[in-house]
């Protein structure tokens, strides 16, 4: 079975100067931090550059905000001080979301009547949110559509989306679901890598 690397960092556990002042990150790269004015958010995005530049090198930005690189499809996803990126040879897309309270209208909001009856808890909440949200990622667009529309089940499994076909996988790691969609019908595993 294949394998899909996914890299996180966990910021409460890392020293954000060592990834601010590392080689992968230039002049100009710290100079565009400054605009940040909340430290937490200040740490994702280096921690994101960071994964950026020392995994995947060089990438642009298409019209849809997604990052792209010539040479491999990667994602990246944060949420509350965790830092995921995946990397592979197929268009792929990650979703990371820390298990917490919600409202259960926007329960209503995100999820079809099947989806509705799945939830009995936030873990599930949050399963059904990080499939969608990674398989539009992995399409390529974010959320375009009805977000009611966008299939999440069966969690971890096959589904259809804008005629392409696409494995799901959610792992939990500490307090946090983790899904990665991959255009394929292959089944995966994800190797969970800490920086």
């Amino acid at each position: 079975m294949e394998k899909v690397d996914v890299i996180y960092i966990e910021l409460n556990k890392i020293d954000i100067n060592r990834l601010f002042y590392s080689d992968f990150l230039s002049n100009d790269d710290r100079k565009s931090f400054e605009k940040y004015t909340n430290p937490e958010v200040k740490k994702e995005k280096v921690a994101s550059l960071y994964l950026k530049r020392k995994y995947i090198g060089k990438f642009v930005i298409d019209d849809n905000g997604k990052p792209l690189s010539e040479e491999k499809f990667f994602n990246i996803s944060h949420s509350h001080g965790l830092v995921v990126i995946c990397i592979d040879k197929l268009p792929i897309g990650i979703d990371v979301e820390l298990i917490r309270k919600y409202d259960d209208s926007l329960k209503n909001f995100v999820s079809s009547k099947e989806e509705n009856e799945y939830i009995t808890d936030e873990m599930r909440f949050f399963e059904v949110w990080t499939n969608k949200e990674s398989l539009v990622k992995a399409y390529g667009t974010g959320i375009k559509d009805d977000i009611k529309n966008i299939p999440s089940l069966p969690i971890n499994g096959v589904r259809v989306y804008k005629s392409n076909f696409y494995m799901n996988k959610t792992i939990l790691y500490n307090n946090f679901i983790i899904t990665v969609s991959r255009q394929s019908k292959e089944d995966f595993e994800i190797n969970l890598i800490g920086e």
